[in-house]
């Protein structure tokens, strides 16, 4: 009986051995298929990647002013969309001055604390997100993302920048500011001496005393455009993303740098 016991349990331990086995062997097979299928949708995720980035500058060559991209289906469940953005509406971080940044964060209700936090964290490299200001919490943040840039040259595009980032130019009165935001809707303005012939006596005069800083700080043109591109497939989370830097040459844009995640 023993013996018979023992031979019993003996098969019972290789039958549940040969189970484990073949079950690890499915589960790895498994995970191997579902590897395959994430690398094949994200290699079609890629690919509508770069068809949206080649149509937005097809269609940039056609119409200067375009700015985005609505989801383009692209056939096969594939889709991408992109949008274009210019930082020089915004106030660079890493090369405004310390009082243009300390006007800014106080105008947007932020601390002065934190305006301090960038000008000691850029002393130490460059700042490449926003979001790396110590101490910068989500209301702050909130507040300053769609004034703040770690992008582009460091001029401000008098012809698109908001009041907000206008302000902190040297030689800016609110008379300046209000021809700016005004005017541009109607016929863009193409240099420094076109807005002080615009101008009263009395704003012309502070707009002259900073003139040399002010042609340093302010363009009337986008010297650069970001362009972030977005390819996916219908039903998976998959994304395949891009950033390009690009500049504006005419008939086109010249992507100078390249980001993919």
């Amino acid at each position: 009986m023993n013996r018979h016991g023992f031979t019993l349990l003996a098969v019972l331990w290789v039958l549940t051995a040969l189970t484990a086995l073949t079950g690890a062997g499915v589960l790895v097979a498994r995970l191997g298929s579902e590897t395959t299928r994430n690398r094949v949708l994200l290699a079609r995720a890629e690919w509508a990647r770069e068809a949206c980035g080649e149509i937005l500058l097809a269609r940039f060559a056609v119409n200067p002013s375009i700015r985005a991209l609505d989801t383009i289906d692209l056939g096969r469940a594939t889709w991408c969309r992109a949008t274009i953005e210019d930082p020089a509406t915004k106030l660079n971080l890493n090369s405004a001055d310390r009082v243009a940044v300390v006007q800014l964060f106080r105008v947007l209700g932020v601390e002065e604390a934190l305006a301090e936090s960038v000008v000691v964290q850029r002393t130490r490299g460059i700042l490449y997100d926003a979001r790396q200001i110590p101490g910068l919490d989500s209301i702050a943040a909130r507040r300053l993302m769609p004034f703040v840039t770690v992008r582009g040259t460091g001029v401000v595009n008098v012809n698109a920048a908001p009041p907000e980032v206008l302000r902190t130019l040297p030689g800016m009165t609110e008379e300046c500011v209000f021809l700016l935001t005004t005017r541009r809707a109607l016929r863009p303005l193409h240099s420094a001496d076109e807005l002080a012939g615009l101008l009263s006596r009395s704003s012309r005069a502070v707009l002259l005393s900073g003139y040399a800083e002010f042609v340093r700080a302010a363009v009337f043109a986008p010297p650069q455009l970001i362009v972030m591109v977005e390819g996916g497939v219908g039903g998976t989370p998959i994304l395949a993303r891009a950033t390009l830097t690009t500049v504006p040459v005419p008939g086109r844009l010249a992507v100078i740098h390249r980001e993919t995640e």
